[in-house]
C-alpha cells in the first residue's frame, strides 16, 4: 500500500480529485487530497501544507497543473517514494512559476504580489459536460498570485518521476512548456485522451496511471 498526496491546480481544490481519490482507495492506497490555502503570502505556505502530509518514505506526490509547482519543491525537502506530474507546470531550477508560459514575460507587467486572481468559470465542452462544469464553477475560488513569483529551489528532485499529459490542452497552458522541454531533452511522458481537467472528466484513465506509475516506480 502506497499513500498519495493529490496536489490540485489553481483556482481549485481538494475537490478536483473527488472522483480519483475513490478509486486510489479501493485499489487499497490511502489518499490525501488537501486544499491549499486562499491566502497564501509565498510559495512556501503551499510547500509547508503539503510536506505535512508527508509521513513516510513511500508517499506518491501528484501535481496536477500548477500543483506542479509545489509537488516539485516538496520532493526537494522530503523523501518521498515517486512523484507524478500531471498536465503540470514544472519550472527549472531558480525558475518561477510565471516563467514556466509559452512566451518570456514582462516583470514590468505583471500585477503586484499581493493580487488574488479570480477564477474563470468553466464552460461545457469537449469531455467537460454541463453538469461537471456546473459543479466546478460552484467550487472554483480565487488564487494568489505571490506563489507564483517565487523562484523554484536549485538542485534536481532525487526521486522516481513520471510526467502525464492530457491531448485536448490547449498548447499555450504552462503545461504545454513542460512538454515542449521534456522533449528537447528526449524524456519520456505518457498521455490521456481528454482535457486539462481530466481528474473530473476521465478519472478512470487518470487513476490507472497514477497506479500504474506507482507501481514501476515512475516509469509509464
Amino acid at each position: 500500500m502506497s499513500t498519495f498526496v493529490l496536489v490540485h491546480g489553481a483556482f481549485r481544490g481538494g475537490w478536483s480529485w473527488d472522483r480519483v481519490a475513490p478509486l486510489l482507495r479501493a485499489a487499497g492506497h490511502e489518499v490525501h487530497a488537501p486544499t491549499l490555502s486562499g491566502t497564501a503570502t509565498g510559495l512556501d505556505v503551499w510547500v509547508d501544507e503539503v510536506a505535512a502530509l508527508v509521513t513516510s518514505d513511500d508517499v506518491v506526490l501528484v501535481g496536477h497543473s500548477q500543483g506542479g509547482v509545489v509537488v516539485r519543491e516538496v520532493a526537494l525537502r522530503e523523501r518521498v517514494g515517486h512523484v507524478i506530474y500531471l498536465d503540470a507546470a514544472v519550472p527549472d531550477p531558480g525558475e518561477r512559476a510565471v516563467d514556466v508560459a509559452p512566451a518570456p514575460v514582462d516583470d514590468a507587467l505583471l500585477p503586484p504580489r499581493d493580487t488574488v486572481i479570480p477564477p474563470r468559470p468553466q464552460t461545457a465542452g469537449d469531455d467537460l459536460d454541463d453538469a461537471t462544469a456546473a459543479w466546478m464553477n460552484a467550487r472554483l475560488a480565487p488564487t494568489p498570485f505571490a506563489p507564483s513569483l517565487d523562484p523554484a529551489s536549485l538542485g534536481e528532485p532525487d526521486v522516481a518521476t513520471a510526467y502525464v499529459f492530457c491531448t485536448d490542452t490547449p498548447s499555450a497552458y504552462p503545461c504545454g512548456t513542460t512538454r515542449r522541454r521534456l522533449d528537447e531533452r528526449g524524456t519520456p511522458y505518457a498521455w490521456i485522451e481528454g482535457g486539462h481537467d481530466a481528474p473530473l472528466t476521465r478519472p478512470e484513465a487518470v487513476a490507472e496511471l497514477l497506479l500504474a506509475a506507482a507501481d514501476t516506480k515512475g516509469t509509464l
